[in-house]
């Protein structure tokens, strides 16, 4: 199988709802989902950094003027803590075709496809070196200066 390049279809930085209930997916990544096909729901089977897979159900919601693509709960409920994943870390969820090693139908290869995610662990600051203020800015406390 040759190498394939990977396309980024969706990056994000992780909030309280996508930790603790389900992770919510830009609607402008749809286009880089695979077809709903007229249902409300599709699997999503990844592949982590560590090779593990997961299949994760990507929903849209059936009322409202817009869909609302999200990753069902308890899907991704138990990737998170696998992962270990907090606020502020980023997922990068990743499209990959292989077009030598495809599907022959009535003499057309298409091509296998597959999807990836990436984390990205958030910077944390230490209790010693600062906090957030409100803006969520790291303030950093001075050191204090040692005259030789």
């Amino acid at each position: 199988m040759s190498p394939a390049m990977k396309k980024r279809i969706l990056s994000k930085s992780l909030t309280h709802t996508d930790i603790c209930k389900r992770l919510t997916i830009p609607t402008k990544s749809l286009p880089f989902l695979p077809r709903f096909c007229g249902g409300n729901a599709l699997e999503l089977p990844v592949r982590d950094d560590n090779g593990c897979s997961w299949t994760f159900v990507c929903c849209l919601r059936k009322t409202g003027v817009y869909a609302k693509p999200v990753l069902r709960t308890k899907d991704w409920r138990d990737y998170v803590p696998a992962k270990g994943l907090t606020i502020g870390d980023k997922v990068t969820f990743y499209h990959q075709e292989y077009s030598d090693d495809g599907i022959k139908v009535f003499g057309t290869v298409l091509p296998r496809s597959c999807y990836s995610i990436e984390v990205e662990r958030a910077v944390k600051p230490s209790r010693t070196s600062g906090g957030a203020d409100h803006a969520g800015l790291m303030m950093l406390k001075p050191e204090p200066f040692n005259a030789l």
